[in-house]
């Protein structure tokens, strides 16, 4: 794959417009300093309003759960450095609650070990390439999402539940920032958003995904339930596409990079 840094666009101090867009989306912020960074309808065509956004008034945070795993650094590295820019933009005005919902909530091995499974089949390139590319198939995507649904669903229902800050609810929004992070939280917010009585439709809680994976990327990474997709390079808006996530959901911008 031709991966120019002028055809992806890459790569931009906290990746602002990718938090801006986020911001709108979330909120409806209209704040000078979003305003004055970037184009207002730019902005606009990426706004949502949610149920929970629409009820988040007063003093009291909007709060975002972040879920990654620490499977190599990326990810939290990523979940980091949306945390710091939402600061950034707006002072304490947003809460992120990352979750490393594997190692946390995970019901047993292996599913609680993901860290330092990564670390072994890192070492031995056979087994990453093995596991990788029989999890690309259509079986093994099934058989991910079966496995995942049987055995994680109660517990990462408890952390897609929990009030990280004691504000008395779950998070506004959630922002996945890991391949394994889209299919079963998006069941479970329809779960929770329906009051059980669907794992399919009925979601209101927005849910963004932030693939940080750049010349290619695992297809768990994309949904076509999400809300939006923030991809940072042409080949992964191909690979949105391929499946089935709309270009109208689809989001492309940097990498999210800590302030230097």
């Amino acid at each position: 794959v031709n991966i120019s840094c002028r055809k992806m666009r890459i790569i931009q101090p906290i990746s602002l417009p990718l938090l801006a867009c986020l911001l709108r989306l979330t909120l409806g912020f209209t704040t000078t300093s979003i305003k004055k960074a970037y184009n207002h309808e730019l902005l606009k065509n990426y706004r949502l309003y949610s149920s929970a956004a629409a009820n988040n008034e007063g003093d009291s945070p909007f709060t975002i759960q972040i879920l990654m795993s620490d499977t190599g650094g990326g990810h939290r590295a990523s979940a980091n450095a949306l945390r710091d820019a939402f600061d950034t933009l707006e002072p304490g005005k947003i809460k992120c609650d990352i979750v490393d919902i594997y190692t946390e909530y995970g019901p047993f091995w292996p599913l609680n070990s993901y860290p330092a499974m990564y670390k072994i089949m890192a070492e031995y390139s056979f087994l990453w390439k093995g596991f990788y590319e029989f999890g690309s198939t259509p079986f093994g995507l099934w058989l991910n999402d079966f496995l995942l649904e049987t055995f994680c669903f109660e517990p990462f229902k408890e952390c897609i539940e929990r009030d990280a800050f004691n504000l008395n609810r779950r998070a506004d929004m959630v922002v996945s920032v890991h391949p394994l992070t889209q299919e079963l939280p998006l069941k479970i917010l329809s779960h929770l958003d329906t009051n059980g009585e669907s794992r399919e439709n009925g979601r209101t809680t927005p849910f963004v995904t932030v693939v940080t994976d750049l010349g290619g990327a695992h297809p768990t990474w994309f949904n076509p339930g999400v809300d939006k997709c923030f991809v940072p390079s042409d080949a992964l808006y191909q690979c949105a596409r391929d499946r089935e996530v709309q270009p109208e959901q689809i989001v492309q911008y940097g990498l999210p990079i800590r302030k230097g």
